[in-house]
């Protein structure tokens, strides 16, 4: 989650949504309670039926999702994915080089 964190603050004003959704079936307020206590300031969604997740075909949590401005999915990861990898850092600097050019 702290690379996450990180996406989201660098990436404001370039046309980048960097959010989490919660697709535990509970209560939503042990996971604002968790994004208050370590300060995430990422926007969050809670999919208490899990319509989003069945929809995505999630298999397991984390998974992360990165979805391109035309809603196709670009990259997928099971289990943490670190979005400070330079691999990452690239793939998103491209979409948002093709936002711009668009």
């Amino acid at each position: 989650m702290p690379s996450v964190q990180k996406a989201h603050k660098s990436y404001p004003e370039k046309d980048v949504v960097v959010m989490t959704i919660s697709l535990d079936g509970g209560d939503a307020k042990p996971v604002k309670k968790f994004l208050d206590e370590n300060k995430y300031t990422m926007p969050s969604a809670h999919d208490k039926g899990m319509v989003f997740g069945r929809a995505i075909n999630a298999r397991g949590v984390p998974m992360t999702y990165i979805i391109d401005r035309d809603q196709n999915l670009v990259a997928r990861g099971l289990g943490p994915l670190d979005l400070d990898r330079p691999d990452m850092k690239k793939l998103i600097q491209t979409l948002v080089a093709k936002n711009k050019a668009d």
